[in-house]
C-alpha cells in the first residue's frame, strides 16, 4: 500500500476502497451475465482520471491515483475470473486526462513519453505483467502524440495525428513488442465521432487492422434489417485488401490465432449447449453494502448533518425528479413529516424560490458532468462554472438570505463539490445518481445518502480522487481542495 503526507495526516492512497468488495462485486456481476450467456465483459475501466473536467471517463474511473487504480482493477479481474468471465482492460493507451468526449470529438492528451508510462500505460504494465494478465485490451479513440505523433489524412483532406486504436507505433510496437501483451485487442466501437469525423468505414476498418489490432468494434452502423447488408459489404472489401496486399495476411492469421486460443481457453469451441449458473440471489445485499461503503461527508459546518429534527420542512431539488423522490421517500419513511420533491427543470425559477423560501432546509443536488472545460466559453484550459453551476449558486444564495439550512448533495462524481463549497452548510458525495422510478428503487445509492443525512448511519467513505479549486488542465495544476483520502463521520 502506498501512503500520502497530507496536511498533516497520513492517509492511504486507496482512500475508502474496499479490494473484497471489488472482488465481490465482479463475481457477482460476472455469474449474472453469464446467466445470460454472456461470456464478455468490457471491463475494468483502468484510465487513470487525473483531469477533473474529463466528460467521458469522469465517474467510470476508479481514481486520480495509478496505485488505487491498479489495485482495484486487479480485484476486479480476479473476481471475474472466478467465474470464468473474459475480462477487457481499456482504453489503451490511457483516456483519463481527455477533455473531449470521443462520442463527439477526437480527444488528444498532452503527456510526455515518461508521464504516459508513469501513468496511463502503468495499469497495464502491471496487468501484463501479473501471473493472471487480462484476456483482452481494448484501444482508445484518442490522439497522443508523445507515443505516436504520425500525421494521417482524414476524410476532409486535413493532416491529423493518428488516433491510437489507428497506430500500430501504440496497438503493436508499444503494448504487443514493448509491453508483452500476447491477448486479443480489440476497437472501441468504431461509430463513435472520435472516428466517424474523420474516416469513412471503409478506410477506418482498413486502419484499425493495419495497426495490428485483432477485432473491430462496430465498425459501421447497423440501425435496421436493411442495413445489415452493409457489414457483409465492409468484410468483402476487406478480404480484397487482403489479396492485395494493403492488409497484411499474416497480421489477419495472428489476430485469428488469438481469437480462437482465447475461445479455447474458455471451452467456446466446444460443440453442445453449456448450462448456465442461475443468478447469485444475494445482489442487493451486495450492492447495499457497497453504497453505504462508499457515502462520504465532505463539508460539515456545525455539525449540521445528521437531520434529526423530523419537524422541519425540507425541499429536495435535484436534476431527476427520481433523485429527489427517492430521497424524500426514505425520509418519510422514517417519520419526516414535511419532505417537497422536485425537478429543477420542472420548476420555473420563481417557483423554486417559493419553496426554498417556505422551507428550514433546503437540499441541492448535482451532476458533475454539468461543465466541462471543453464547453465553457470562458476559456478552453481554465473552466469556468456554466449557466447551470451560476443558477444553482444564486438558489444557494437565495436560501443564505433566508436563514435556510443548505446541503449539497453531489451525485455522480465529487468534483462538483468545490463549486459549491462556501455556500453549503453541508456536502455529501454519493457517486451514483439512479434511484427511484415509479415506485421501484433502480440503485441503492440513494438509498444510503438518504440514511446518512437522517443518522441511520455514519458515514465511511473517503474521496477516491483529488478535488482542486482553480484546475487548470493545460498545466494540471490547481489549489488543493479535499484530498483523495478524505472524508468526515460521527
Amino acid at each position: 500500500m502506498v501512503w500520502q503526507k497530507c496536511s498533516g495526516i497520513r492517509r492511504s492512497y486507496l482512500g475508502g476502497a474496499d479490494k473484497e468488495l471489488a472482488r465481490e462485486q465482479a463475481q457477482h456481476m460476472a455469474n449474472d451475465l453469464r446467466a445470460l450467456s454472456i461470456n464478455v465483459n468490457f471491463a475494468p475501466v483502468v484510465d487513470v482520471n487525473t483531469n477533473p473536467f474529463n466528460p467521458v471517463i469522469n465517474v467510470r474511473s476508479f481514481s486520480d491515483d495509478v496505485a488505487t487504480v491498479i489495485s482495484l482493477a486487479e480485484s476486479i479481474r480476479a473476481g471475474m475470473h472466478q467465474q470464468q468471465m473474459i475480462t477487457v482492460y481499456k482504453h489503451f493507451p490511457g483516456h483519463g486526462a481527455t477533455s473531449t468526449d470521443l462520442h463527439t470529438a477526437l480527444p488528444r492528451v498532452d503527456r510526455d513519453r515518461q508521464e504516459a508510462f508513469a501513468i496511463d500505460i502503468a495499469p497495464y504494465q502491471h496487468a501484463i505483467d501479473s501471473d493472471t494478465p487480462p484476456e483482452m485490451i481494448m484501444t482508445a479513440h484518442i490522439q497522443y502524440p508523445a507515443l505516436d505523433d504520425t500525421r494521417v489524412r482524414n476524410r476532409n483532406g486535413v493532416d491529423i495525428t493518428v488516433p491510437a486504436t489507428m497506430s500500430r507505433c501504440i496497438q503493436t510496437d508499444i503494448l504487443r513488442n514493448q509491453l508483452g501483451f500476447t491477448g486479443v485487442t480489440l476497437s472501441d466501437a468504431l461509430d463513435m465521432g472520435a472516428i466517424t469525423d474523420h474516416f469513412n468505414p471503409d478506410d477506418a476498418l482498413e486502419r484499425v487492422f493495419t495497426a495490428g489490432v485483432d477485432i473491430a468494434l462496430m465498425p459501421v452502423s447497423v440501425a435496421a434489417p436493411a442495413e445489415a447488408q452493409r457489414l457483409s459489404q465492409l468484410i468483402a472489401l476487406m478480404a480484397q485488401k487482403v489479396k492485395q496486399g494493403v492488409i497484411k495476411e499474416e497480421d489477419i492469421d495472428a489476430s485469428v490465432a488469438r481469437i480462437l486460443t482465447l475461445k479455447r481457453r474458455y471451452h467456446l469451441l466446444e460443440k453442445g449447449k453449456k448450462r448456465a449458473p442461475q443468478p447469485a440471489a444475494d445482489g442487493q445485499a451486495l450492492e447495499k453494502r457497497i453504497s453505504d461503503r462508499a457515502l462520504t461527508v465532505v463539508i460539515n459546518q456545525q455539525s449540521t448533518l445528521p437531520l434529526k429534527d423530523k419537524t422541519q420542512r425540507f425541499f429536495v431539488l435535484t436534476p431527476w425528479a427520481e433523485q429527489a423522490q427517492g430521497i424524500a421517500a426514505v425520509m418519510a419513511q422514517e417519520g419526516y413529516r414535511t419532505v417537497e420533491a422536485a425537478q429543477e427543470t420542472n420548476l420555473t425559477e420563481a417557483e423554486i424560490k417559493a419553496r426554498i423560501a417556505r422551507c428550514d432546509v433546503f437540499m441541492l443536488g448535482t451532476l458533475s458532468t454539468a461543465f466541462s472545460p471543453v464547453e465553457s466559453a470562458a476559456s478552453p484550459y481554465k473552466p469556468q462554472p456554466d449557466e447551470t453551476s451560476d443558477r444553482y449558486l444564486a438558489w444557494l444564495c437565495f436560501a443564505a438570505a433566508q436563514g435556510k439550512i443548505r446541503l449539497h448533495l453531489s451525485l455522480r462524481a465529487p468534483y462538483d463539490i468545490v463549486n459549491f463549497a462556501e455556500e453549503v452548510d453541508a456536502a455529501v458525495a454519493s457517486y451514483s445518481y439512479y434511484c427511484y422510478d415509479n415506485g421501484v428503487w433502480g440503485s441503492h445509492a440513494v438509498i444510503s445518502l438518504a440514511e446518512v443525512l437522517i443518522g441511520q448511519r455514519s458515514p465511511q467513505g473517503k474521496l477516491p480522487v483529488n478535488t482542486w479549486h482553480h484546475y487548470d488542465v493545460n498545466t494540471n495544476s490547481g489549489t488543493l481542495a479535499y484530498p483523495r483520502g478524505f472524508g468526515l463521520s460521527w
